[in-house]
């Protein structure tokens, strides 16, 4: 078996977004993602773990390090003592874009006010609850990865097999991705997969990447996206 790529990077996507229940906010402003992974699911909740939280987002008053966040996660742990992931991020809300502490794999609800007060007693400073409205809004997240890469240019991840990560030759913005992905799902067969873009760090140099979600991908599938991905980039390029 290949040796773990263990790195960070960023992932840039968006998502229907709209603020948690009150009761499960202890006062700060929190958003929720109420459609995860919408090229896949196409606007429905999935079955599995509907009930669950998915991606909460808890907006904050000043933008943290990274390498803060992730020592207030360590001592947290160990007094929080359920499964939970953490990472810093940035959200589009009300026109703006603001920082965050983006959290995932929590069991249930009720843990949110507990994990939002832990986080208050390490000096996080969190804006105050509003009640906002499902929106279309755009996500950046720092993310780390524990990767594996079969082939040049493609990487599958090891802690959520969902997700695979192709090279593309260049930087994207966010509006023309969004633009090539919508063609192109107009012209595939197989269009049932969610994509966002992303860079993963490697030595010496940044990757660009973009993210496939898709539960039951395949190599074929994988190469026949990269190529219409490639493809319509350089066209972009040429314009």
């Amino acid at each position: 078996m290949k040796n773990n790529i263990e790195t960070f990077g960023t992932i840039s996507k968006k998502e229907t977004l709209a603020s948690l229940e009150e009761d499960f906010c202890a006062g700060a402003l929190i958003l929720e993602s109420k459609y995860p992974f919408p090229g896949y699911y196409h606007a429905t909740i999935p079955d599995t773990g509907a009930m669950n939280p998915r991606s909460v987002y808890i907006i904050t008053k000043k933008v943290h390090q990274a390498e803060n966040i992730m020592r207030i996660n360590h001592d947290i742990k160990k007094a929080f003592k359920k499964k939970f992931d953490a990472t810093t991020g940035e959200v589009v809300v009300f026109n703006e874009t603001r920082p965050c502490i983006r959290i995932k794999f929590l069991e249930n609800f009720n843990s949110i006010p507990e994990l939002v007060e832990l986080y208050r007693k390490h000096g996080i400073r969190f804006l105050k609850y509003r009640r906002v409205r499902p929106y279309y809004g755009l996500i950046k997240i720092r993310k780390y990865f524990v990767l594996q890469s079969p082939e040049p240019g493609f990487y599958t991840d090891v802690e959520e097999p969902q997700m695979c990560y192709m090279q593309i030759p260049g930087q994207l913005k966010w509006n023309t991705f969004e633009k090539i992905t919508v063609d192109l799902k107009r012209n595939v067969d197989d269009n049932k997969f969610d994509a966002a873009i992303g860079t993963i760090f490697r030595k010496n140099c940044i990757v660009d990447v973009v993210r496939i979600y898709d539960e039951h991908i395949t190599k074929g599938k994988f190469h026949v996206l990269k190529k219409k991905y490639v493809e319509a980039l350089k066209k972009h390029k040429l314009k």
